[in-house]
C-alpha cells in the first residue's frame, strides 16, 4: 500500500499528539525562544528590492545584507545552532531504540551536537538555493534529505555526509508523498508569516510600539518553530516508514 502525502500528515499529527507533552517544552525552550530572541533584539534582514532588479539594484541590496550580518549574523546563527540542539534532542528522544528520557536525550544531543549541525548545514544550503530559484526544487530537495536527522539519532555512528546518502536512499519511491506534505507545510507557513512580516516592517518603520512588535515577533518565531518541528516530525515518520520495509 502506498502511503499519500496526506496519509503522511495524519502521521505527524498522531505523533505529535502522543508526545506533545514531552517535546513542546523542548522546541519552546530551545527553538522558539532563541528565534523570538533574535528577531526583537536585531535589526530585521534587509527587504528584497521591489522588481525590476538590475544588478546596480542587487549589488547594494547585497552590500545592505552584509552590513546586516556584520552587527546582526552572529545572533541569529546562535539561535540556529541552538535550535538545531533541541531538534536533535527529540529526535534522539523519539528514535532511541532504548526509550531515553528527556534528560538523557539532551546529554546526548549536546555531545553530538557537532555532527547534527554539520548534517543540519549541508541540507539547509541546497535547499536554500532551490527555495531562492523557484521554491518547488527546495522542498524536493528538503524531502530527499529529510531522514538524514532522524538517521543520525537512531544509528550515533552515523556521519554526516553519510547520512545525507542514506536519506536519498531511503526517500526514494517515497518523495513524491514527502514533497506534497512538505509543500503543504511551505504554504500554510507562508499564508502565516506573510502578513505577520508586513507588520513587523510597518511597526519597525513608525512609530515603534514595543508591545505589538513583541507580539508579531513573538507569533512569527512560533510559526517558524511549529514548521522546524512538522519537518522534523515528517523526516521521523519516512524514516519508520522505510525502515519497516527494510530500506
Amino acid at each position: 500500500m502506498t502511503i499519500g502525502f496526506a496519509g503522511l500528515l495524519s502521521v505527524v499529527w498522531r505523533l505529535f499528539r502522543r508526545d506533545a507533552a514531552l517535546v513542546l517544552p523542548i522546541v519552546g525552550t530551545f527553538v522558539f525562544l532563541p528565534a523570538f530572541a533574535a528577531l526583537l533584539l536585531c535589526d530585521p534582514v534587509p527587504p528584497l528590492p521591489p522588481a525590476p532588479r538590475d544588478e546596480v539594484v542587487m549589488e547594494a541590496w547585497m552590500n545592505a545584507v552584509a552590513l546586516w550580518g556584520q552587527g546582526n549574523g552572529i545572533w541569529f546563527l546562535l539561535a540556529e545552532v541552538i535550535g538545531t540542539y533541541g531538534i536533535a534532542a527529540i529526535a534522539l528522544f523519539l528514535l532511541e531504540p532504548d526509550r531515553l528520557t528527556i534528560g538523557q536525550s539532551l546529554g546526548q544531543a549536546i555531545v553530538r551536537l557537532v555532527a547534527f549541525t554539520v548534517a543540519t548545514m549541508a541540507i539547509a544550503v541546497p535547499v536554500a538555493l532551490g527555495l531562492w530559484m523557484l521554491v518547488l526544487p527546495g522542498l524536493y530537495l528538503q524531502a530527499r534529505l529529510i531522514v538524514a536527522v532522524p538517521a543520525m539519532a537512531r544509528h550515533p555512528a552515523l556521519r554526516p555526509i553519510a547520512a545525507l546518502r542514506l536519506s536519498w536512499k531511503m526517500t526514494k519511491g517515497l518523495d513524491r508523498a514527502l514533497t506534497g506534505a512538505l509543500v503543504a507545510l511551505f504554504l500554510g507557513q507562508w499564508f502565516a508569516v506573510s502578513p505577520l512580516l508586513l507588520a513587523d516592517e510597518t511597526l519597525r518603520g513608525g512609530a515603534t510600539n514595543p508591545l505589538a512588535l513583541a507580539l508579531v515577533d513573538a507569533l512569527i518565531a512560533g510559526v517558524g518553530t511549529v514548521y522546524a518541528l512538522a519537518t522534523l516530525l515528517l523526516g521521523v515518520v519516512a524514516y519508520r516508514v522505510r525502515a519497516s520495509k527494510g530500506t
